[in-house]
């Protein structure tokens, strides 16, 4: 049976992973995309392999194994620096080609290729077939995204950045050629992008996703008081004003700010 592909979508498979805050956090103002109004957790959900579960787990036990060495005078310092040295984000200046694959990245791949995460992009068809519609994959994290574009997933497939700036590992080894669409969170990390070989028109600036208790109506109004309070505080001077006048100017914005602008 062909899966219908639809130009709107109103529900995706919403993925994250449950290793820490971060992934979960991102996912959260987008449960009400989820379809069955649940967000997977590509680690841990219900009839993932053994063996799958055993390449997260390991994942997670390195690097809190990295963590914890590191408060071993001397050696512990010296252990972490060069485990740093693989996930490390290259400096932003001079701007260049960074589209080289990583070792992390070539590690990553090499698991995916003996199967790692097969067995959630089958489970993920499987239910596309069911619904007759291949629902868009939206994950807070890249590495399920790579193991849908490589197990020829055949929905779309987006990825949001979580961080301000990001390493080379978050686009595939060959980003010219991906189809993979990412939700970039600020200016430098989509310019990340670009110096590590996504095409632009696979990156969207669209800030951090936030929950609808932190925005309020359609108004934004919620929103918009938190930040003027915020802003009062954490530019005193008024810089960010100056720089942001049309902002400053709207007519919700306060009779301070105004003020600090002038």
């Amino acid at each position: 049976m062909e899966i219908a592909r639809q130009a709107h979508y109103k529900q995706a498979w919403v993925i994250a992973v449950s290793m820490g805050y971060g992934h979960q956090r991102t996912a959260y103002p987008l449960r009400h995309l989820a379809f069955g109004g649940k967000v997977i957790n590509a680690n841990d959900y219900e009839g993932i392999p053994q063996k799958d579960k055993n390449v997260w787990e390991n994942s997670r036990k390195f690097y809190e194994f990295i963590s914890r060495v590191k408060r071993i005078p001397i050696v512990g310092n010296a252990v972490f620096t060069i485990f740093d040295k693989f996930q490390e984000i290259m400096s932003y200046y001079p701007k260049r080609d960074l589209s080289k694959p990583n070792i992390q990245l070539k590690q990553i791949y090499s698991l995916i290729k003996n199967g790692w995460g097969k067995h959630l992009v089958e489970e993920l068809k499987i239910q596309n077939l069911k619904s007759k519609a291949a629902l868009p994959i939206i994950t807070t994290f890249f590495i399920p995204a790579f193991m849908a574009e490589h197990f020829n997933y055949p929905g779309d497939i987006y990825c949001i950045v979580c961080d301000a700036d990001i390493s080379r590992t978050w686009a595939p080894p060959d980003p010219a050629r991906s189809r993979i669409k990412y939700f970039a969170p600020t200016a430098r990390a989509a310019e990340r992008l670009k110096f590590y070989g996504v095409k632009p028109e696979n990156i969207f600036s669209t800030g951090y996703p936030l929950p609808i208790e932190n925005i309020g109506d359609e108004s934004m109004a919620l929103l918009k008081e938190d930040l003027k309070s915020r802003l009062l505080n954490l530019d005193p001077k008024g810089k960010y004003c100056e720089n942001t006048k049309s902002w400053c100017k709207m007519p919700w914005a306060s009779s301070r700010q105004n003020q600090i602008i002038h």
